[in-house]
Formats: C-alpha cells, sequence, structure tokens
C-alpha cells in the first residue's frame, strides 16, 4: 500500500543558515526592501515563517500570501491567478516564490524592475527544507559562480551545440548568436554591488541558453525523468523523442509506459505547441543535486535538462527577449543524465563527467556574467 511521504514539522537549524546565505549572497536584501512571500499549503509553515523572519530581521518590509494550491508546473502557464495576489505583486521589490513558478504577472513584476527567487522553482513543497540544506548549505557557492559564468561565456562563443550518448541521443542546435544564462542564481553582482539577474531558481547552478522557435533536429534519448502533466516520472528504461526543425514528430522507447502516457497526454491538448521545442538547453552543476520530487533534478552535476512548450513566459523572466517565443498552455522537461556535449567539435562534457572546477585556473577564466 502506498502511503504519504514522511515529512517533519520541526525546523532544522541549518535552514536557518541556508535561508540567510540566500538572501545575503544571492539577494543582497537591504533594509526597507519589499518583499512578498508567496506560498500555498504544500510549503511547511515553518519554512514560510524562516524565510519571513529571516528578511525581517535584515529590515524588509514583508507580506505574506498564501493562496490555493495552483496546478502542476507544466500547466502554469495557462493558468488564471488569484487576482488579489496579483495586486500584490504589483508593489513588491523582491518576490520569493514559493508556489507559482511561470506567470504573467512575474513577468510584469520582472518588467517594471521587480526581482523574483524561487526557492523550489516555483512549486514549493514538504521537501523543500531538505533540499536546499543538501545542495547549498555546504556546496561553495561563489565557486559554483564563477563555473557557470565560464560555461556561460562557452556557450555564448559557440556556434553549434551536439548531444550524444550511449543511450541513443544524438541531437543538434545552432547556437550562433545566442545570448547565454550563466543562472548561478545570484541576482545581484558581489563584486560589483549590480543587478544581474531578475529571476533565480535555487539550487544553484546551470548555465544555458533560451532557445529560439523551430530550433533543434535529431533524437534525445531521456534516461532521467520526464517532468508533464501532473506527473514527475524517473524513468525505468529511455524515452526517445525525435525532433525535426524543434518539433517531436516521434515517441517511442523502451520504457513503453511512459512513452504512451506523454504522447495521450500532448495529444489531448488543444494544439499542436506543446511539441514544439527544446526552447531552453541547461547543464546542472550542483554537486550535491539528485533526483528527487524537487526541481534540483535540473541541477544534477553533469546532467542536461531541456524544456519543451512555452517559452512566451521565459523569454520575459528569463532571456532570449528578442527571440520569437512558442506560445502554449504547456511547458514540460525531461533530464538526459550521460550526455556528452559538444561545442564545434569540441566535447565539454563526457557521458555525464565534467572537469574538476579550480576558480583561478587556466581551465577556469571566467568571461561574462552572461546573465
Amino acid at each position: 500500500m502506498l502511503t504519504a511521504p514522511e515529512t517533519s514539522t520541526s525546523l532544522k537549524p541549518e535552514f536557518i543558515v541556508v535561508v540567510d546565505k540566500i538572501y545575503r549572497d544571492l539577494c543582497n536584501l537591504q533594509a526597507d526592501t519589499r518583499v512578498l512571500i508567496v506560498t500555498d499549503s504544500r510549503t511547511p509553515r515553518h519554512v514560510v515563517t524562516v524565510f519571513m523572519g529571516m528578511a525581517m530581521a535584515r529590515g524588509a518590509v514583508v507580506s505574506v500570501s498564501e493562496n490555493p494550491q495552483a496546478p502542476p508546473p507544466a500547466d502554469q502557464p495557462g493558468f488564471q491567478w488569484n487576482p488579489m495576489l496579483i495586486a500584490a505583486a504589483g508593489s513588491a521589490d523582491l518576490i520569493i516564490d514559493l508556489a507559482v513558478g511561470y506567470a504573467d504577472f512575474m513577468a510584469e513584476a520582472i518588467e517594471r524592475g521587480a526581482q523574483v527567487l524561487s526557492p523550489g522553482d516555483g512549486t514549493g513543497g514538504y521537501h523543500l527544507e531538505d533540499s536546499l540544506i543538501r545542495t547549498m548549505l555546504d556546496v561553495d557557492l561563489a565557486q559554483l559562480r564563477h563555473e557557470a559564468i565560464h560555461y556561460a561565456g562557452m556557450f555564448e562563443r559557440a556556434a553549434e551545440l551536439h548531444i550524444s550518448s550511449e543511450e541513443g541521443t544524438d541531437f543538434r542546435l545552432q547556437i550562433d548568436g545566442l545570448e547565454a544564462i550563466a543562472s548561478h542564481e545570484y541576482l545581484w553582482n558581489p563584486d560589483t554591488g549590480e543587478k544581474v539577474s531578475a529571476w533565480s531558481a535555487l539550487p544553484p547552478a546551470a548555465p544555458g541558453l533560451v532557445l529560439p522557435k523551430y530550433a533543434g533536429d535529431g533524437v534525445l534519448a531521456v534516461d532521467g525523468f520526464v517532468l508533464y502533466a501532473d506527473v514527475h516520472e524517473v524513468l525505468t528504461g529511455t524515452v526517445f523523442l525525435t525532433f525535426e526543425k524543434g518539433k517531436i514528430v516521434d515517441i517511442g522507447g523502451t520504457d513503453r509506459l511512459c512513452a504512451s502516457r506523454l504522447s495521450a497526454w500532448l495529444d489531448s491538448l488543444p494544439d499542436d505547441s506543446g511539441k514544439h521545442g527544446p526552447v531552453h538547453f541547461n547543464l546542472g552543476l550542483n554537486p550535491r543535486a539528485r533526483l528527487t520530487e524537487h526541481p534540483e533534478f535540473e541541477k544534477i552535476r553533469g546532467t542536461v535538462v531541456l524544456g519543451i512548450g512555452d517559452s512566451s513566459l521565459l523569454t520575459r523572466m528569463w532571456s532570449g527577449a528578442g527571440l520569437e517565443p512558442v506560445k502554449s498552455t504547456v511547458h514540460w522537461d525531461v533530464v538526459l543524465m550521460r550526455p556528452t556535449i559538444w561545442l564545434d567539435g569540441r566535447v565539454i562534457c563526457d557521458k555525464g563527467a565534467l572537469p574538476t572546477f579550480q576558480y583561478g585556473s587556466q581551465y577556469a577564466k571566467p568571461s561574462a556574467e552572461g546573465v
């Protein structure tokens, strides 16, 4: 018989340290900053209290908005949000997002100058505390930032991205002229004090690219998981997604159950926009991240995450404002666990293994913020 996951109602003191690092190092939170914390019943109350209390301790003006649970992340681009929440977001300088993810009102807040930090990539949950402790407490975030900047520079200088794998991936993207995103999750540059990003999704880090419409040809052999509809499916085999000019034309593989469910879900949508992509590519760098229900799976070191479906909110919140976006009511993600990544014929990731990074070495010279 299936049982509910075991959850803790007591606060772990390490979590206080992590939230302090988030506000101090990633947000540069200043006194009198107007902070809106958005949450719902999925996230334990003590987690929300720590985010509220630590912001207050730094002199911020804080408000909490608890809302009914939103739909799963894949369906959020087409969701109509609580108008009272939208009104509150209209006056916030910093939004701590524990419930939303993608939303028009988030994009509008960013466009008027606000910043958004999503400790759970918008969905929060009972696992948020343990996940952030594991992936941030004892991780050298400053070094991870420099590594993310380094990879973003490599992506920005390349013309072709080729992903292969022993599982069957053979996928090519033309990336010449695209703006790379360091995605180190710092909202500011600690060296200069300047804002460098409008949206941060924890944990760090996953440098990458927002991709143009109709980009990408070949096969993705998905061997990690598929996050779609209301399903977070860790695969028992492999799902093959075949793309032609940035659109899925065939779904198959050895995990026949996931392949058939995914096909049925996509075919049930009102149009074929959910098959367009990939709309973003990211390389995970976090050494402590693992496959869990928390979106830390997108940051596992040496893995690749690709998003499919809507990019109209990504191009407003994250990067790629000059690109023609895919407009869809859904956005879903896949993870490749053991990719080999080629930039202009040079291997930068070999079967999921990345070089050891040491800031200051010849390997690790950063180019630019890349955000």
